[in-house]
């Protein structure tokens, strides 16, 4: 009888023992979540036109109770190439530019989430870009016979929206610090903004999209072109941009696009004169500014300056 007992003890404990190991092994939980920085409803700019950056951010957790090794991050586009990220663990994998990997050592169960934000290049052509990211984890975290270990989970995939650039009258990009965007030379009017080395606020990049159109003329004879530029976040109470860290540009109009008889007043920022920086600088109530002004009908007209803020940009 107490053989018998003792027996069945034992074979009591070993099966809590495997259960538990088991349990141990199956509560490892990875969510993954990217979302769209441009080119979705969801944000401000829909849309990014062909050779953009298409913007995104990657969070990935473990939200089981076991730690997890050796985990490869992977967002996968389909059709754009991998530009950059704001972390060194991730790089354009070395047989598929469409491909973002980053590998981390390890991530303790409850952990601080790990986050990038990431840029892909829009191809030249198409209609949306599907960006899809996953998480795999090697033996050493799961040991199950039938994958030898290896788990892999998979999130939602991002849909972003591409357009035409219209002749590069049109640009629609995530763009970074330092970086440069620009409509045509060969426009009529056409502009250029160059953003600060440094976004406020650790931003990694901004929604941007820089449209030359036409407009109501501010004048009987004053040209009827218009620079529509649009950067969402500088009118927020979290700008990347303020009076000591403006973007700088330059709006040209071509002598061509000049109308007879037009006498230049200067440039306009939605419907107001932008003065000139040595007499009204950048500060609470002024958000654009001239550091340059020339107008020539032979030349055309050239306007340099600083904001800190987007708007529409004519000359009148």
């Amino acid at each position: 009888m107490r053989l018998g007992a003792a027996a069945g003890l034992l074979i009591a404990m070993v099966a809590a023992a495997l259960g538990i190991a088991s349990q141990g092994k199956a509560a490892t939980a990875i969510s993954v979540t990217l979302t769209p920085l441009i080119g979705t409803t969801s944000n401000e700019v829909e849309q990014v036109t062909y050779g953009g950056k298409i913007g995104l951010h990657l969070e990935v957790a473990n939200t089981g109770n076991s730690t997890a090794n050796h985990m490869v991050i992977v967002v996968q586009a389909s059709t754009a190439t991998f530009s950059d990220a704001s972390r060194s663990e991730c790089a354009k994998d070395s047989t598929d530019s469409t491909k973002m990997v980053c590998k981390l050592r390890q991530m303790a169960s409850g952990a601080t989430p790990f986050t990038v934000d990431l840029r892909f290049t829009a191809p030249s052509s198409g209609s949306v870009v599907v960006a899809t990211p996953s998480v795999t984890i090697d033996a050493q975290t799961q040991g199950g016979p039938g994958s030898k270990g290896t788990t892999t989970t998979t999130g939602a995939p991002v849909t972003t929206a591409l357009v035409s650039s219209a002749a590069n009258s049109l640009v629609k990009t995530f763009a970074k610090g330092k970086e440069t965007v620009a409509t045509s030379a060969a426009l009529l009017q056409h502009s250029t903004f160059v953003l600060p080395s440094t976004l406020l606020g650790g931003a990694y990049g901004v929604e941007t999209s820089v449209q030359e159109t036409t407009g109501t003329p501010l004048c009987d004879k004053c040209p009827a072109f218009v620079t529509d530029l649009s950067i969402p976040a500088s009118l927020t109470s979290s700008s990347p941009f303020s009076s000591t860290n403006p973007f700088s540009f330059t709006v040209t109009l071509e002598p061509a696009g000049w109308p007879s008889g037009y006498q230049p007043a200067g440039l306009f920022h939605d419907g107001v004169l932008v003065p000139m920086c040595a007499d009204s600088p950048l500060g609470p109530t002024t958000h654009i500014c001239l550091t340059g002004f020339t107008a020539k009908k032979s030349k055309g007209a050239v306007a340099t300056g600083i904001a800190d803020q987007n708007g529409r940009i004519g000359f009148g």
